[in-house]
């Protein structure tokens, strides 16, 4: 298992927003030799207190874990009142997490070891320390052990998703190889057979497929790379980004005979968001009301205008053709629904988690006389 690099600026923005600095520290400086003393016996009581659940016991006591754990454990207890944080320290917390991982170890029993940490140093503090002290003190532990659970919570969904997003990719890489080479025989064995017969149809049926599939590993791709960065937004020009999506629809062979005239009502022709992600999710909003759209006459409405909220600009999408069943509405948004035959059912998703990623909002309803209107609300461009 390849290793994710240790987010130190993201550990240290959680030491900051939990106040432990210097004098925190101060505070706990004291009676750092209380705690330090106390090591091997919390590592011994942690080690007991979960040899006493079944499904910790199993993990425990498998290969070499168990002759150490105690020392490993007591090593733990020892670095958290020494280090007072250090660079070394919060690698050390960070790979836990990744530690958690290999073990397969449930958050949950990660975070009841904290708990069980946590009662087992109000203990000390009650029992070793005056008591017009102890409620500083307290406090102070406390805010280290939240940041230790914060850190060990981020290691071990950054790893999980790190984890799951190679696997989903590599599916994609060892399907999409195959899927080129099928299609590349399929348009070779067509070209030798009539135009319009059984089996040119035949291959025509299994080319179209083919072609399926190659956008939902591309989709895929989309879909996955949504979670490996943080977003990095910026100021957007609505009336640019419309116009890129507009040409992409094009070129897929949709809109071709379609009105495109988007009204970007004044000031709400900007937004602050990602620029791929908006890229992406115009492009997939527009490809999906065409398609949904009455192939006998069609109709796709584009506005922007004030959201509720005030902070946002909303853009809406209005098409025509079969109104979605409300029943149908949150399904519309989970991955690989589609009700078209073509369809990846992954482009409302991509839009829905990168609409969420930018802390924007999607709703989709019917639309009176047939159709649906969508609805995407993105932050405004902060004031200056």
């Amino acid at each position: 298992m390849n290793q994710e690099p240790v987010p130190i600026e993201r550990l240290n923005f959680f030491l900051e927003k939990l106040e432990l600095d210097d004098r925190a520290q101060e505070r706990l400086a004291p009676w750092r030799q209380i705690f330090l003393e106390h090591s091997e016996e919390f590592g011994r009581e942690f080690c007991g207190y979960f040899l006493g659940i079944a499904r910790t016991k199993q993990i425990i006591e498998q290969g070499e874990y168990l002759p150490n754990l105690e020392k490993v454990l007591g090593s733990w207890f020892h670095a958290l009142f020494k280090e007072e944080f250090s660079a070394g320290f919060l690698n050390y917390l960070w790979n836990s997490g990744v530690r958690h991982v290999r073990l397969n170890l449930d958050q949950r029993f990660v975070n009841l070891g904290y708990a069980m940490a946590r009662q087992f140093c109000h203990r000390l503090v009650s029992q070793e320390i005056p008591v017009e002290e102890q409620e500083a003190v307290i406090e102070v532990v406390d805010r280290m052990l939240d940041f230790c659970v914060l850190v060990a919570t981020d290691s071990f969904i950054t790893t999980t998703f790190r984890c799951d997003r190679r696997m989903i990719e590599g599916i994609a890489h060892q399907v999409r190889n195959p899927i080129t080479i099928i299609g590349g025989s399929i348009r070779r064995l067509q070209k030798k057979t009539e135009p319009g017969s059984p089996a040119y149809i035949a291959y025509e049926m299994v080319l179209k497929e083919n072609e399926r599939l190659e956008r939902m590993m591309g989709d895929i791709s989309m879909y996955t790379g949504l979670f490996q960065e943080e977003p990095l937004a910026k100021v957007c020009d609505l009336g640019e980004f419309l116009a890129l999506a507009h040409r992409w629809v094009v070129q897929r062979g949709l809109m071709e005979d379609m009105a495109w005239q988007p009204e970007l009502a004044p000031g709400y022709d900007k937004v602050y968001c990602d620029p791929q992600d908006l890229e992406a999710m115009l492009c997939y909003l527009l490809e999906n009301a065409a398609e949904a759209a009455d192939q006998q006459d069609p109709l796709l409405e584009v506005a922007t205008g004030p959201d509720p909220d005030g902070h946002r600009v909303k853009l809406t999408i209005r098409n025509n053709g079969n109104t979605p069943e409300p029943m149908h509405m949150d399904d519309i948004l989970s991955p690989f629904h589609s009700s078209k035959p073509m369809g990846t059912g992954l482009g409302l998703p991509i839009v829905f988690l990168a609409a969420r990623r930018n802390l924007g909002r999607l709703s989709l309803d019917p639309r009176p006389g047939g159709g649906a209107v969508c609805r995407l609300s993105l932050p405004a461009p902060p004031v200056e």
